[in-house]
């Protein structure tokens, strides 16, 4: 997961429409888990898999704390799932506490999500493909023009989507930053929560599963991962 070289153009818009949101879960639903081992790229190819057969178009990663890794989950998934499909797949950093996956790529200076919920831009002038094939990368933008409001995010997914058939969204963590999370469940057909294994205190992951309402379509992964996050790097073009 180091070698993603950014460059090039944004693909044309799909023709079809985004599938049906899905429908809230029940409490039997929302205790099932997906088990993740780091760094065995299997496991992101089952969840990339699940998601895909699910009809899942737009999902984001968040979880209660920080440090849970959320941004390697999100990425390892993105690649997953661009290897899987045939169309094209965004990964989005919208962490506005710790945008990783754009310092990583050495985007810091870039145009890219807050200047389209700022109306600055738009995601075809700003995202970026990767050296993957059919993976593309659009990343925090300037922080201080604009932040996720519902009506910022509704714009940017009815605008500036249609070109990809799967959209990533990396998230900070929810109980530190709220105001950056709770915004963006109305516009995902899922949000992922991410728990560390044997590190994030359950009751914590319930406060910030109630912050999200019953409505949310919310499923939690359990990260069992054993090694150091991956990283985010663009590949040396030397």
């Amino acid at each position: 997961m180091r070698d993603l070289a950014l460059s090039g153009s944004v693909p044309h818009a799909k023709r079809n429409g985004a599938p049906p949101r899905q429908h809230a879960p029940s409490a039997d639903e929302l205790a099932s888990w997906v088990s993740l081992t780091a760094p065995v790229a299997g496991a992101f190819d089952a969840l990339a898999s699940r998601i895909d057969s699910s009809g899942v178009r737009i999902l984001g990663f968040t979880s209660a704390l920080s440090g849970e890794g959320v941004s390697t989950i999100a990425l390892g998934t993105a690649l997953a799932l661009a290897a899987l499909r045939r169309d094209a797949v965004l990964l989005v950093d919208a962490n506005w506490i710790q945008p990783s996956l754009t310092s990583d790529a050495h985007l810091g200076s870039a145009r890219g999500l807050a200047e389209c919920l700022g109306s600055d831009a738009s995601v075809a002038a700003v995202a970026r493909p990767a050296s993957r094939p059919r993976l593309w990368f659009l990343p925090v933008g300037d922080r201080q023009l604009a932040r996720p409001s519902l009506r910022a995010l509704e714009s940017f997914v009815a605008d500036g989507l249609d070109a990809f058939g799967a959209v990533v969204v990396d998230l900070p963590a929810l109980l530190p930053a709220e105001q950056f999370v709770v915004p963006w469940p109305p516009v995902l057909d899922q949000l992922f929560v991410v728990l560390r294994d044997a590190a994030t205190p359950l009751a914590l992951v319930r406060q910030a599963l109630e912050k999200l309402g019953s409505h949310v379509a919310t499923q939690l992964v359990l990260n069992r991962a054993s090694a150091p996050e991956a990283r985010f790097r663009p590949t040396d073009r030397r």
